[in-house]
């Protein structure tokens, strides 16, 4: 380095640590108190020392403290004498009269303990700040303040020749600025209006007009709008929208200066599409990203010279925010995940003994990021279930319509279905999303709509928060989100935990919450450990008028990074699938079923080996079936008794919940979305338009027709009506018959009418199914075909009904229905079908369900639809030749018309081993998310000592692990400044968690040798080619598994004990390249603010700021400091000063505190900081300042 200031110099020597001697100190800068020593220690505790070398702790920690440096002046004394004399003279008489007081350092520690300090000499001054500059940029307990980002993409990529490519390309529909200039090229088409920013509705208060309307936070001189456009995300990271008309450059995004978590997707509720991404600013969440004590920047400062958008290096006005459309499901996880790759990244981590250099280029300056830390990725998902709401009786109630919106950082993320406004209005709507890291609190609007559409103008009814100690009431682990019980807790209202059991007046929905109690060990039998709670929701004017009943499920994983999964990986793809469905059916809570099922179904298929993972479940799931039907062949003379027996087994096995029919039935769904858009999306509109009456059934028409008789509509609460109400049948007037056979003809003519009706829809739902088999996605049939020939491999070789049963129990049951029954659950439809809608998809599931299992209806069970048995009968060999198609029995000609994109090739992105932790493309699964869920499962601590989980295995769905003890010395504590003795400071102990390498020692390979030389052998190998060793990788065990799986929790505990304590100089002192990049890193960062007189740390200057750089600018100069000394004082004057403040301060009670070890530096001499603190030269420093 070219130059090096004296801070430079003395951060480099002293590494955080302090000595000096003779200060004052306050903790209200009135009553001042004599220090002999203060010292700071390597902890980060600031303490004083007496002369009997006693110890007096003022300062727990001063990771992330705030500094400000004030002067204070006597007034000259207005009395003096008024003889007249020069004004020279008069000016020098003043000027002896008036002795400027040292400088006091100000400091405010993360956990808002305070102190005061003079410092009277310019040494102890420049040592002091230099340390307390070093604790400043050091990172406080607890993970959430361990976050850090970084671009991964050091290098832009470039093609042989030198020149940009582009990644990516596509023709989509963006929702943002349209340009003036560019209007006639653009494409502009009509769409739902985007949401607008708003603040926190907690801002809001006071400032909302009379009419309740939310305020709408936009620049209105931005002309937004719905247009196609061709993107193109370039190699280097930006993305170019051009115009599809001219080809015109209309704007570009620098991808690179987004945050991952500023790429999301938005909720199908939103835009009625599953097909949108958010690209923006979120001032909000980077707000939150912020340590507040060392960065007084507001959330609008963060933006400011940070453009969003731009052209041609010229800035283009927006709103900091745009959405894309993207036309498949397919494009958008493609661009997904490419948008990822380029932007920053978020982490928890710290540097430590083990932090290297990323890079060791030569002639290139050394940088912070270039070197390693320790890290892991968080992933936060949450799930909230809104329910129903109950608004108090005194709540005044309105016309109109109501529903509920989720919001995070000024906008909606998902909206339920718009209902009608009552005192008890239900949805049973669920919202599933991803939580950046500093997220601590979702708030969730109330609103009323005039109408059926949504609007930026619905007015506010009321706010529910769903705050911290909600969010984390079923998370064991440690977490990011930071619950009342700390510091900077947040806690708003008190939830209303509910029992076990939970009963809604709905005939729809049956719930069992939170019956994991089978099979673990929370040891939480309290109440408040459920996740189904009520909140209080506030009106505008935090009175309470209601509660809304909702369920929060929020797990927290931290992911350690790609490279310590790469045995685990190896070992699940040679796994034996067999033993570990075992395990996980004996293991695994019954209630964790399905989760289970969908993690083991990511993680193989995302290995890319889930037909072998199939083949292995069916197999299990058979092989009962197959000793019963060995069985039967034995026991001849109870044929009849048998067979029975074994279709009772067939006709219930796929109906109940298992491993097996969870997984094939979320794969189904997974790879079978697109189909069932394409193919029911249109019906499904068809039907809510033409709202055409199919009941059949005579009780309801009967129903029916007495309304239409008095005039009423056939709404929705018809069938709310009691068939014995009829006023004809309950009264005392004369039979008539003529009216009788009339209503009788009318009521025929109406079940008639509606039978065509509904005979019209299966027909046309059956022909969309029946045409479109050649368009079922492969991946499907593949698995339909492999679990039909294994059903008939079991059964009785002339049994061919059992296996065609078992195909419907998953094309039909678990597919087609589901998906007839709530189209709005698989985003099939807008709104929730209620009334007559949903009465003709129920009629139109059944119908299907018989004929896929070839079954007619009953004259004894629902005669009404017997007269459906016809078109059973008339499409039954179609159903038979269906089957035969979907599993590859006959070949299928029928032509592919719904030209889904799983038929389209996909474009490989070309990305680098960087793009690991990313989502798998297709489907978006997080490979090492659900890795790090199985191994809690798996964890071999738990079951080495029993064998079984049944009294010590922890949830599955609630990851906990041994409590981890941190010292005394690094809780959070409130000291005064009193005379309490530190007999238990114990200075140079190591009180953190020292972490070891954070990387493998041994393949999965290295367990079987004994020996250096063996082992450096095998290493090589394995670098060379680790395919040479597949037999051993054939032979891995169940219990090999396990032990991986609790190596790799162990790394995570161990990272997570060390990142929650603080964060320490010595993590930097592997080498002192480190240090001094530090070092340069955080003066180049330090700014004084002149407003406040106080040290900041930015990354970024706001534009028209007040700050000037601490070291290149000379900052303190501008403070005009002046000092008593420049350095220590002799012995004598130590004494004649102690005297002096003892009679000054008879009554003060505090102790000194101190090191014996008085380390006086010369750097900071009158000749080193000539031109940045001044100094008068008296000889004592304190004589005249005492006698003022």
């Amino acid at each position: 380095m070219v130059y090096q200031s004296t801070f430079h110099k003395t951060i480099l020597r002293d590494k955080g640590l302090f000595d000096g001697k003779n200060f004052l100190i306050s903790t209200d800068s009135i009553k001042w108190v004599y220090i002999y020593s203060l010292s700071i220690t390597e902890q980060g505790q600031l303490y004083s020392t007496d002369q009997q070398n006693n110890h007096y702790l003022l300062l727990q920690s001063l990771q992330s403290c705030s500094i400000s440096i004030q002067q204070k002046s006597t007034t000259p004394n207005t009395n003096s004498s008024s003889t007249k004399t020069s004004k020279y003279s008069r000016k020098n008489s003043v000027q002896d009269s008036i002795e400027d007081e040292p400088p006091i350092i100000f400091i405010k520690t993360f956990e808002n303990d305070k102190l005061y300090i003079k410092v009277p000499s310019r040494l102890n001054f420049g040592n002091l700040l230099s340390s307390l500059l070093v604790w400043q940029n050091l990172k406080p307990q607890g993970l959430a303040k361990k976050w850090y980002n970084e671009n991964k993409i050091k290098k832009i990529n470039q093609t042989i020749d030198g020149s940009i490519h582009e990644l990516l390309v596509c023709r989509f529909k963006v929702y943002g600025p349209l340009p003036n200039k560019f209007t006639k090229n653009l494409n502009v088409v009509k769409g739902p209006k985007a949401p607008i920013y708003q603040p926190k509705i907690d801002d809001l208060n006071g400032k909302i007009p009379t009419d309740l309307n939310t305020v709408p936070q936009l620049d209105s001189n931005i002309n937004e709008g719905w247009f196609y456009a061709m993107g193109a995300l370039n190699s280097n990271g930006i993305l170019n929208f051009i115009s599809e008309l001219d080809g015109t450059l209309l704007y570009s995004i620098d991808i690179k200066k987004l945050l991952s978590s500023e790429i999301r997707e938005i909720h199908n509720s939103i835009f009625n599409s599953s097909n949108v991404l958010f690209l923006g600013h979120l001032k909000e969440l980077r707000f939150n990203n912020l340590i507040r004590t060392i960065n007084h920047l507001n959330a609008d400062q963060l933006f400011l010279g940070n453009p969003f958008l731009t052209r041609d290096g010229k800035i283009i006005n927006s709103n900091s925010r745009i959405f894309i459309e993207f036309p498949l499901h397919i494009d958008l996880e493609d661009w997904f995940v490419g948008l990822k790759y380029f932007a920053k990244r978020e982490y928890i981590g710290l540097f430590d003994s083990d932090s290297s250099k990323l890079s060791n280029e030569p002639n290139y300056k050394q940088q912070l990021s270039d070197f390693n830390k320790s890290n892991f990725r968080v992933s936060k998902k949450v799930l909230i279930d809104i329910i129903e709401a109950k608004f108090d009786t005194t709540h005044k109630q309105n016309q109109g319509k109501i529903y509920a919106e989720v919001r995070m950082w000024g906008y909606p993320w998902s909206r339920t279905a718009i209902v009608n406004f009552t005192n008890n209005p239900f949805w049973k709507e669920e919202f599933q999303t991803d939580l950046p890291i500093s997220t601590q609190m979702i708030h969730i609007l109330i609103k009323r709509s005039s109408n059926n559409d949504y609007s930026n103008n619905d007015k506010i009814i009321g706010t529910v928060y769903v705050t911290p100690d909600i969010l984390t009431k079923q998370v064991k682990t440690s977490s990011t989100i930071m619950t009342s019980n700390d510091s900077s807790g947040i806690q708003v209202n008190n939830s209303i935990p509910l029992q076990n059991s939970l009963s809604l007046n709905s005939n729809n929905y049956n719930y069992n919450y939170n019956n994991n109690n089978n099979n673990n060990n929370n040891n939480n039998n309290n109440p408040t450990s459920l996740d189904i709670v009520r909140l209080t929701i506030y009106d505008l004017n935090d009175i309470p008028i209601g509660k809304l009943l909702i369920q929060v499920n929020l797990k927290e994983y931290h992911i350690l990074p790609p490279n310590f999964f790469k045995p685990f990986e190896k070992m699940l793809i040679n796994a034996p699938m067999k033993d570990l469905i075992k395990f996980c059916n004996e293991n695994a809570p019954s209630s964790d079923f399905e989760r289970v099922s969908i993690v083991l179904l990511d993680i193989f298929q995302s290995l890319k080996v889930e037909d072998a993972w199939f083949k292995s479940l069916m197999e299990n799931e058979l092989i009962n079936i197959d000793n019963i039907t060995r069985k039967s062949y034995v026991e001849k003379n109870e044929e009849k008794k048998n067979n029975s027996s074994h279709n009772n087994v067939f006709n219930t096995l796929f109906r109940g919940s298992s491993i097996f029919s969870k997984s094939l039935e979320k794969y189904n769904l997974r790879i079978g979305q697109e189909y069932l858009e394409k193919v029911f999306g249109s019906f499904f509109a068809k039907i809510s338009f033409e709202r055409k009456n199919c009941e059949v059934d005579p009780r309801y028409v009967k129903i029916q027709e007495r309304a239409i008789r008095k005039g009423k509509p056939l709404n929705d609460d018809l069938f709310n009506f009691d068939d014995d109400d009829d006023e004809e049948s309950s009264t005392d007037e004369e039979y008539d018959s003529e009216f009788e056979k009339e209503k009788d003809e009318t009521i025929k003519k109406m079940v008639e009418e509606n039978f065509q009706n509904l005979l019209s829809y299966a027909e046309e739902i059956w022909n969309k199914i029946y045409i479109t088999s050649n368009d079922l996605p492969q991946q499907i049939k593949i698995q339909l075909k492999n679990f039909r020939t294994k059903v008939e491999l079991v059964c009785d070789p002339n049994d061919k009904i059992t296996s065609l049963n078992c195909l419907s129990a998953f094309i039909f049951l678990r597919f087609f229905c589901p998906a007839i029954l709530n189209p709005k659950l698989f985003y099939l439809a807008k709104n929730h079908q209620t009334g007559n809608t949903q009465r003709t998809l129920t009629l139109i599931a059944k119908i299907l369900l018989n004929l896929a299992n070839r079954q007619e209806f009953s004259p004894y069970k629902e005669p009404h639809l017997v007269k459906m048995n016809t078109f059973l009968r008339r499409h039954q060999n179609e159903v038979l030749d269906y089957f035969d198609k979907i599993t590859g029995r006959k070949n299928d000609f029928n032509e592919k018309i719904l030209d889904l994109s799983h038929e389209v090739k996909r474009f490989d992105l070309g990305l680098d081993e960087l793009s690991n932790e990313l989502p798998t493309t297709p489907y978006l699964i997080d490979k090492y998310l659900r890795l790090t869920e199985i191994i809690y499962l798996l964890d071999y601590n738990k079951y080495k000592n029993n064998g079984s989980s049944s009294s010590t295995s922890t949830p599955f769905t609630s990851p906990s692990k041994d409590t981890l003890t941190i010292s005394s010395s690094q809780q959070n504590h409130n000291y005064d400044l009193d005379t309490k003795k530190l007999t238990d400071l114990h200075l140079n102990e190591k009180n953190s968690y020292q972490i070891g390498s954070l990387e493998f020692e041994k393949s999965e390979f290295l367990d079987l040798v004994g020996d250096n030389e063996t082992e450096g052998f095998i290493k090589s190998l394995c670098k060379g080619n680790e395919d040479i060793f597949s037999f051993i990788n054939s032979n891995i065990t169940l219990k090999d598994i396990q032990k991986q799986s609790t190596k790799i929790l162990n790394k995570i505990y161990q990272l997570e004990t060390f990142l929650e304590n603080y964060e320490f100089p010595k993590n930097f002192n592997k080498d002192l390249t480190l240090w001094e990049v530090f070092t340069n890193d955080i003066l180049s960062r330090t700014y004084l603010d002149l407003s406040r007189n106080s040290i900041v740390v930015l990354d970024t200057l706001p534009p028209n700021n007040n700050y000037r750089r601490f070291v290149d600018d000379h900052a303190l100069t501008k403070l005009n400091l002046k000092f008593i000394t420049n350095s220590e004082e002799n012995e004598s004057n130590k004494n004649e000063l102690q005297q002096k403040l003892q009679q000054q301060q008879s009554n003060s009670n505090y102790s000194t505190i101190a090191n014996t070890t008085n380390r006086i530096s010369s750097s900071f001499s009158s000749n080193s900081l000539g031109s940045v603190l001044k100094s008068n030269g008296s000889k004592n420093p304190f004589k005249k300042w005492l006698r003022k």
